[in-house]
């Protein structure tokens, strides 16, 4: 029940709220009397990602400016679903350990399968599981380490 209210929620995030020209005219309605088409429309969150399904092979460079002493097993795998003021996509990595070096952005994240241990520099651990939700705030230092294997939906502010 949870994943379906994450989902209504992200979909609602997601959802366009723009005006266009043709929009400031009565009804939406063009010179010529027709209705102008959208140019901005809703993106979908297709249910096979979420499961793992079409991911592709990330470019391990992309984390290099936040990220030290990677410690994957394996290839991370991701699906980006949107990038723009707000970055939505599917993760998939583990069994590893990553150093975050300052999240030069605040993250939400959902778990889709597996676990997720954050360590700080003082030794707090924070452990997440399938499931659950939180943010990682900009700035956060310390460990990002996946026991198994591990996937997961994030919503990045790319401002």
């Amino acid at each position: 029940m949870h994943s379906k209210l994450l989902l209504i929620l992200m979909a609602l995030l997601l959802t366009p709220f723009h005006v266009s020209a043709a929009d400031t005219m009565e009804g939406g309605a063009m010179a010529n009397g027709k209705t102008a088409p959208s140019t901005i429309v809703p993106v979908p969150i297709e249910k096979s990602f979420l499961e793992g399904k079409g991911l592709v092979l990330d470019n391990p460079e992309e984390y290099n400016s936040y990220t030290d002493n990677e410690e994957l097993q394996s290839p991370s795998l991701s699906h980006d679903f949107h990038n723009g003021k707000i970055h939505v996509s599917v993760i998939e990595a583990g069994p590893g350990k990553v150093r975050i070096e300052g999240l030069p952005f605040d993250e939400f994240v959902h778990i889709l399968e597996g676990r997720l241990i954050l360590t700080l520099d003082d030794g707090q651990e924070f452990t997440f599981e399938t499931g659950d939700s939180f943010i990682v705030p900009e700035g956060y230092v310390g460990f990002w380490n996946m026991p198994e294997k591990y996937r997961e939906l994030v919503v990045i502010n790319a401002k």
